[in-house]
């Protein structure tokens, strides 16, 4: 299955896996819409970055967990491009905070920017996607898998834990039209790292059984596989070096 000409929207793709799923997609030949809710300038270096490589992309600065925000971002896309015929809901953030100290509105911004947002460009594209079918790829985590759920960022494990039921069920529902897959990452090698001590980094390869981290790169493999897969929906795909496997 070719991207060549297909237009991929990918939320939260200023930085991060989503500037690499970005670049990687627009590799393949599909025109990219970049985006993210803050640093347009990080999200303007991308679509140059995608240019210079030979590519096709542009940037649109929306917040997608807000709806009306999504019906902009959308109806700029298709005035870009044209529909959107990949959607990747990469949008999402981690905050760290003591169960004991959580607020309303700490759960609430968890569930707001980790679920929401897929839930409301699902929405969007899905009714774009109508009669001429597409594909939506979930940006999901190992946090959202059984006891995997990590310790304060319960928030974030949760809205995870959501995403993955969400995502199954989409599939079912949007069949055959529209495809509905997810990655769910282990630990990536992002600027997110660089705020982890080094002594976390060894407790976390002493637990991850190919004693790894993964690139941003080699995880946006697994959204393009995604992407170019016909006969994959409803599938989570876990890449994160062994780490779900347990130590046994």
């Amino acid at each position: 299955m070719t991207l060549s000409g297909q237009v991929a929207l990918v939320t939260g793709s200023s930085r991060g896996i989503g500037r690499a799923v970005a670049a990687a997609l627009a590799a393949r030949g599909a025109r990219v819409v970049v985006n993210s809710r803050t640093d347009p300038a990080e999200g303007e270096a991308v679509v140059q970055e995608i240019i210079r490589a030979g590519g096709d992309a542009a940037y649109v600065r929306a917040d997608v967990a807000v709806e009306d925000q999504v019906e902009t971002l959308f109806d700029r896309a298709e005035t870009l491009f044209g529909p959107v015929g990949i959607l990747v809901n990469n949008a999402g953030v981690t905050e760290s905070m003591p169960f004991a100290e959580t607020t309303a509105d700490y759960w609430q911004r968890s569930m707001n920017v980790n679920f929401l947002s897929t839930v409301l460009c699902s929405r969007r594209a899905a009714a774009a996607m109508a009669g001429r079918g597409g594909t939506i790829i979930n940006t999901s985590s190992i946090r959202g898998f059984d006891a995997n759920g990590r310790e304060g960022i319960m928030g974030y494990s949760a809205a995870k834990a959501a995403l993955n039921n969400f995502t199954r069920t989409l599939a079912k529902e949007l069949a055959p039209q529209v495809r509905v897959n997810a990655v769910a990452p282990g630990f990536v090698a992002t600027s997110y790292m660089d705020r982890v001590s080094e002594e976390q980094k060894r407790q976390w390869l002493d637990v991850i059984p190919l004693r790894r981290f993964i690139t941003a790169e080699e995880i946006a493999g697994v959204f393009v596989f995604l992407a170019e897969t016909p006969f994959l929906t409803g599938t989570i795909i876990n890449a994160d070096a062994g780490f779900t496997l347990g130590r046994g």
